[in-house]
């Protein structure tokens, strides 16, 4: 079953009585759990009809005790289960049972990172219940995204604007919406989103400032990146996102140079590489400066530094400006 299937069904007043939802994009899935837990229980204060547990430290038999609990004056219970992933593999073995003869007046929700599709328990959910991942939406599927988050308020955006929204917020979908959010307080009973609206709301300062770091680096201009860095930072960008903006940024750069290289027009680069039409000759300008050479070279720095940050333990700030060092010693 994909998300598609799952909303179709909740819309049905079809409710699963067995629910997984899990992948790497938490924002579509606490999307998916909130409308389960309104098709579940229309009422926001039935308290008496959720139970909520925690994978690190439920027990199966605290999770059956309530599955098999009867609602208490209304028609379902919701019992869930959050970061399912790290329910012990014994404890998954004493659900077994139950996924057989679910109560049927119970909606069963786990909520995981991931799944590992080898263990008996999911092949047997799979066959038993319902299983939808929610996968991180692609640079080319966000614009679309956007568009159909506004429709469903009845808002239009223009292609220039959609454009431009992406290149200034980036593809964190919480991110997207508090901007979005912002943009709909800003234009207030208007019907569209216009490219001035865009500017006027989002601030361009991450965008600028990601874009003028990939100068610098080209440059060899160590101080320069390094305050760049330190300007993020200020704004408050994590470590690990300032990483995951400079891939980004990077990515896009190698994809418009080697495009360019090709001969493509900018009208091409931009729609190949899926970048807005405004930046493709700023991408051109930037790209110039690095050959495939230091392309690869900065791609196997950005996956280290990727690793050390979430395994060594060691300050992620140091990491980033170690990595900014280390770039711009090799395009000195």
């Amino acid at each position: 079953m994909n998300a598609d299937d799952l909303y179709r069904k909740l819309r049905s007043n079809q409710v699963p009585t067995l629910l997984f939802l899990y992948g790497q994009e938490p924002y579509l899935i606490q999307q998916a759990a909130r409308t389960v837990r309104r098709a579940v229980l229309p009422n926001d204060n039935d308290d008496f009809n959720d139970n909520q547990f925690y994978g690190k430290e439920a027990a199966a038999e605290q999770i059956l005790a309530a599955a098999m609990t009867y609602p208490v004056f209304a028609e379902k219970r919701l019992v869930t289960v959050k970061d399912a992933h790290l329910l012990p593999a014994a404890e998954l073995e004493n659900l077994l049972p139950y996924l057989q003869d679910p109560v049927p007046e119970t909606c069963l929700l786990f909520i995981a990172d991931k799944i590992d599709s080898r263990r008996k328990f999911f092949q047997k959910f799979k066959k038993y219940g319902d299983l939808v991942e929610f996968k991180p939406l692609s640079n080319r599927e966000i614009p679309q995204y956007i568009r159909n988050s506004l429709n469903q308020q009845d808002i239009k955006i223009s292609a220039d604007a959609v454009d431009l929204f992406c290149s200034m917020v980036g593809g964190n979908l919480y991110e997207i919406h508090a901007e979005l959010n912002k943009l709909l307080t800003y234009i207030g009973d208007a019907t569209l989103v216009d490219i001035v609206d865009v500017q006027a709301v989002i601030s361009r300062g991450r965008a600028e400032n990601i874009f003028e770091l990939g100068n610098a680096v080209g440059r060899g201009d160590t101080a320069k990146a390094l305050t760049l860095i330190m300007r993020l930072s200020a704004a408050g960008e994590a470590p690990l996102k300032i990483l995951s903006l400079l891939v980004l940024h990077f990515r896009r750069l190698w994809k418009v140079r080697e495009l360019q290289v090709q001969n493509r027009s900018a009208n091409e680069i931009a729609k190949v590489a899926g970048v807005p039409p405004f930046v493709v000759d700023g991408l051109i300008r930037q790209g110039k400066k690095f050959s495939r050479k230091d392309f690869l070279r900065a791609f196997e720095l950005f996956l280290e530094t990727d690793l050390a940050m979430k395994s060594s333990g060691a300050d992620a700030g140091a990491l980033l400006d170690n990595l900014i060092l280390r770039l711009v010693r090799k395009n000195a």
